[in-house]
């Protein structure tokens, strides 16, 4: 029997690193569930940033899909970042999504998966399946990352999402950063 009164909560977490100094800012406003975390060569962290995620209505068909040990009727795989800033809807796709060039991303192998035992993963939990994206320097650059999807291979216009999220402010990844996402769809039984 299906429990009505589930809910899932989703959280996605990011990791640039750059060369340069240590500069920490972080928001602390509730209702946040994406966690950006800028990092520089060494490690250091020079910046989180926080926003909203929001499973779109054909995700909500996915997991529902994928429950019942049914094959899912979209093949969510690729993660797409863009700078787009209007607020993420049930009812969203990829028409509201303004793409980045060449951020089109496959997830990092053994990904998606519950139960993430990667140290970097702070919203990971038992009960959540995890997305982890991975860009090298030179897979692209922009001076105003904002949103993102979890969408099909190769998305165009119309083409249905899983998830969308936009960041409390926009970031920069340069040529000479790496990008690391995560994404979290923690179930919560109510």
């Amino acid at each position: 029997m299906i429990n009505e009164k589930g809910q899932v909560k989703e959280s996605v977490i990011a990791i640039l690193t750059k060369e340069g100094g240590e500069k920490i800012v972080i928001n602390d406003k509730k209702g946040f569930n994406i966690i950006g975390i800028v990092r520089d060569n060494f490690g250091n962290i020079k910046n989180i940033l926080k926003g909203k995620n929001i499973v779109s209505n054909d995700g909500d068909l996915f997991y529902a899909e994928m429950a019942a040990g049914e094959a899912p009727t979209y093949d969510f795989v690729s993660c797409v970042l863009g700078t787009g800033t209007v607020a993420a809807d049930k009812t969203d796709d990829y028409d509201d999504v303004t793409p980045i060039a060449g951020s089109n991303k496959a997830p990092s192998a053994g990904y998606p998966k519950t139960n993430d035992t990667d140290e970097d993963n702070t919203g990971k939990a038992v009960d959540s399946v995890t997305y982890k994206y991975y860009w090298l320097g030179a897979d692209f650059n922009n001076a105003a990352i904002a949103e993102g999807c979890i969408t099909i291979a190769a998305p165009g216009a119309g083409s249905k999402v899983l998830t969308r999220f936009l960041f409390a402010a926009s970031f920069e990844k340069t040529a000479s950063d790496t990008l690391t996402v995560y994404i979290n769809h923690n179930f919560l039984g109510v």
